[in-house]
């Protein structure tokens, strides 16, 4: 026989925020995490930042201590970043080596070769590989 529920723990009264609390809450989350682009505030107020298919924030909705399902709010970084210059935040070499074996025409290659060698310290794989597929595109025919 299964045991009457602990009325301590069922009857928790959980706060509710309102909407300027939720949002004063994912606005800190985005200023500690300046890449974070989506966060998640439970009705409760616990906030995640959202993964791929936002499971913890799903789970914590469904488990919690208020043992009822939570409402989940979601907010988007609205503000635009800091913008970094891609001196400051240059993108990988292996990226920039799979945008160059992507590239299709003369000019796109041409283009990632000029932005490589435009850094302060321009990378020599990066400059050999788009080297490489300008002289293959210019072999194609026409």
């Amino acid at each position: 026989m299964p045991r009457p529920a602990n009325p301590a723990q069922t009857n928790r009264i959980m706060k509710t925020l309102d909407e300027k609390q939720r949002k004063e809450i994912a606005d800190e989350v985005f200023k500690s995490y300046p890449r974070v682009q989506k966060v998640i505030v439970a009705a409760d107020g616990q906030a995640f930042i959202a993964d791929e298919n936002d499971l913890a924030a799903k789970s914590h909705s469904k488990h919690n201590r208020y043992k009822k399902e939570l409402e989940l709010y979601t907010f988007r970084r609205t503000e635009p970043e800091k913008e970094t210059s891609e001196k400051e935040n240059p993108a990988t070499v292996k990226e920039i080596i799979a945008q160059i074996e992507a590239a299709g025409t003369t000019e796109a290659v041409q283009a990632i070769l000029e932005k490589e060698q435009n850094q302060e310290k321009p990378r020599k794989s990066v400059t050999e590989a788009a080297t490489k597929k300008l002289e293959t595109l210019e072999k194609q025919p026409s």
